[in-house]
């Protein structure tokens, strides 16, 4: 998703800043929400693939089925990284205005985005070899226009489209639409507040959501607009004076999420959602404020923080890995059901993680963007 972000530090001698670079304040903790984003992503179709019908299990599908709760903090992680740069300037994208911005995110995200769908593909064509009666029916077979749809990233605008060759792949479809009403988010910001930005894409959001239901283009997502908006005030609030307030949104958020597991009959999915883009928001809002509160340190921990850097590749290619894995590894082996499931969810996951570090080295790292100059957090004493 988005670039890992880095905080450039303020310097007192302006001399000194023209004379020598600057160093820059890195902030893992971002990179371990991502982390564990994807992780959870690649658990919940591990499960869903290896436990089709749940029965005794029931308890654990809350959680480990609606995978799309990530794709929501992936959301809110982008609005946050590529917000808070410009929300102690001016409030624009900068010298050249949106040109230079659209060119710098098709540098980082299509890359490694098209070689994803080049490996789906080849997957797809070459390994499966019939009805797996899982998940992965859902993206095969693949047709010409399932690719073509993919290749300029309108896959999402229809149902027969947006599951076709890997899942996962959706989401970018959505992130680079949202991306394109960036520069018109920013300007109502400018002009109206950050406050009418959340009124005017929340509002947008459900009524686009009910008149889409039931069409064919449900997948266009307009809530996912929200959450970059909630992620764009979660910068704006990083950078202003620590509030309470947001200690005990995220607590509430905690408590409602874990809740939402159970899918009790009064939470609706869209609620569920919302809960889940407020406690993405929240949570940056309170490590931003507390970089040394248990949760910032979690997250920032090397092992996460790592994992975070190449989590856009693993978000991409671990739903074709799962299949060569199971289709063409565990399934051979007839360890049983539960044999299985535990095979997949620890071996499984680490070769894939293997392989997305990989994938990362040659189709991602070579374009990662240079981290934009945004003003120092700071600290709450």
């Amino acid at each position: 998703m988005a670039q890992a972000l880095n905080l450039e530090e303020e310097n007192a001698n302006p001399a000194s800043v023209a004379a020598a670079r600057r160093p820059r304040l890195h902030l893992p903790y971002v990179d371990g929400f991502r982390a564990l984003a994807a992780l959870y992503v690649v658990e919940c179709h591990t499960w869903v693939q290896s436990w089709p019908n749940t029965d005794w299990n029931s308890a654990l599908s809350g959680w480990l089925v609606p995978g799309d709760y990530a794709v929501i903090l992936f959301i809110v992680i982008s609005g946050f990284c590529l917000t808070l740069p410009v929300a102690g300037r001016d409030g624009t994208l900068g010298p050249g205005g949106a040109p230079p911005f659209f060119f710098r995110r098709a540098r980082r995200i299509l890359p490694p985005y098209y070689a994803a769908l080049a490996l789906s593909i080849a997957i797809g064509l070459w390994l499966v070899t019939g009805p797996t009666h899982r998940q992965f029916d859902i993206s095969w077979p693949i047709t010409t226009s399932g690719v073509l749809t993919h290749i300029f990233l309108v896959h999402n605008l229809s149902t027969r489209t947006i599951s076709q060759v890997s899942v996962p792949l959706w989401s970018i479809a959505v992130e680079c639409q949202i991306y394109l009403l960036f520069p018109l988010l920013l300007w109502v910001r400018r002009r109206f507040g950050m406050v009418a930005v959340l009124g005017i894409t929340y509002i947008g959001g459900l009524t686009l959501n009910s008149w889409l239901a039931s069409t064919s283009f449900i997948g266009l997502a307009p809530m996912y607009v929200f959450y970059f908006a909630l992620g764009m005030f979660a910068a704006e609030a990083a950078l202003a004076p620590p509030r309470r307030v947001f200690v005990w949104l995220f607590a509430v958020c905690c408590v409602l999420a874990f809740c939402a597991g159970f899918k009790p009959i009064v939470y609706a999915y869209t609620i569920t959602e919302i809960v889940y883009g407020l406690l993405g928001a929240s949570a940056l809002i309170l490590c931003a404020h507390h970089p040394r509160n248990p949760l910032a340190r979690v997250a920032g921990s090397r092992p996460l923080a790592r994992i975070g850097l190449f989590s856009y590749s693993l978000y991409l290619i671990h739903f074709p890995l799962l299949y060569v894995l199971w289709q063409h590894v565990a399934l051979p082996l007839h360890l049983g059901r539960t044999a299985t499931c535990l095979v997949m969810a620890t071996a499984g996951v680490a070769l894939i993680l293997l392989a997305s570090f990989a994938f990362y080295l040659v189709f991602e790292k070579p374009f990662l963007n240079r981290a934009a100059a945004v003003p120092t957090l700071q600290p709450a004493n």
